[in-house]
C-alpha cells in the first residue's frame, strides 16, 4: 500500500518522530547534571536542525552539536538562570514587602521575565544557524523576536501547549517526557526556517 511505503508521508512522519524520540532521551540523559542543560540545548536544536534538512543520524549529530556549542550553551543557560532566579526573588520579595509602587514594580520584573523568555526562544535557534560572537546571537535574538513577534507568539503557543499537556493530563504526561521538548523545538525550528532564509541567503 502507498500509505506504508518508505517515501510515504506516514512513514517519513514515523522516521521523523522515532529520531525525535531518541534524540529527546538523549537530551534528557545529558540535562540530569544540571550545568550541562544549556550544552545539551543546543546539540538538541542542533541534531534537529541536521534532522529538518534530512540528516537522521542522531547519535553523531549530538556529539557534533556538544563539541560546536557546549561552551556558548552553558554561558546563555547560567545566566538565563541566574536572572530567572533573580527575577523569582525580586517577586517574592515585592509580593512579601509593603515598598511603594509595589504593582508597578511587579509588573515591570513581569516583563523583563517575559523579554527573556522570548529571546531564549530564538537563541538556540539563531546560534545553530548563524556563526558570531555570543553577544551577537543574543543581540539578533532579540531583533528577531520583537521583528517577527507574530512568529515568536506562534513559538510560544507551542511551548505552552506542550506545558499545559504536561501539567494537566497524565496519559499525555507521559508522552511529554518521551518526545515533547524536542518535538516543539523541532517544530520551533521549521517556523523559524522562513525566517532565517531571508538573512541566510544575505550572508
Amino acid at each position: 500500500m502507498k500509505f506504508f511505503e518508505y517515501d510515504g508521508g506516514f512513514m517519513r512522519t514515523a522516521t521523523i518522530l522515532s529520531r525525535l524520540t531518541l534524540l529527546n532521551l538523549l537530551w534528557l540523559a545529558c540535562c540530569i547534571p544540571l550545568v550541562t542543560i544549556g550544552a545539551a540545548t543546543a546539540a538538541q536544536h542542533h541534531c534537529a536542525a541536521c534532522l529538518m534538512r534530512g540528516d537522521i543520524h542522531i547519535g553523531g549529530n549530538f556529539k557534533e552539536g556538544l563539541r560546536l556549542y557546549w561552551k556558548k550553551g552553558t554561558v546563555i543557560w547560567i545566566c538565563s538562570a541566574v536572572l530567572g532566579t533573580a527575577f523569582g526573588m525580586a517577586c517574592y520579595m515585592l509580593e512579601l514587602g509593603s515598598m511603594p509602587y509595589k504593582n508597578i514594580l511587579m509588573i515591570m520584573a513581569g516583563i523583563a521575565f517575559l523579554t527573556m523568555a522570548l529571546v531564549l526562544m530564538w537563541v538556540y535557534p539563531v546560534m545553530v544557524n548563524f556563526s558570531g560572537k555570543l553577544s551577537e546571537i543574543v543581540f539578533n535574538s532579540f531583533i528577531f523576536a520583537f521583528m517577527y513577534a507574530p512568529v515568536t507568539l506562534i513559538a510560544a503557543v507551542f511551548y505552552g501547549i506542550a506545558a499545559f499537556l504536561f501539567l494537566r493530563f497524565l496519559a499525555t504526561r507521559l508522552l511529554v517526557i518521551l518526545f515533547g521538548p524536542t518535538v516543539v523545538v523541532y517544530c520551533t525550528l521549521v517556523l523559524f526556517e522562513k525566517v532565517f532564509q531571508k538573512y541566510k541567503k544575505k550572508e
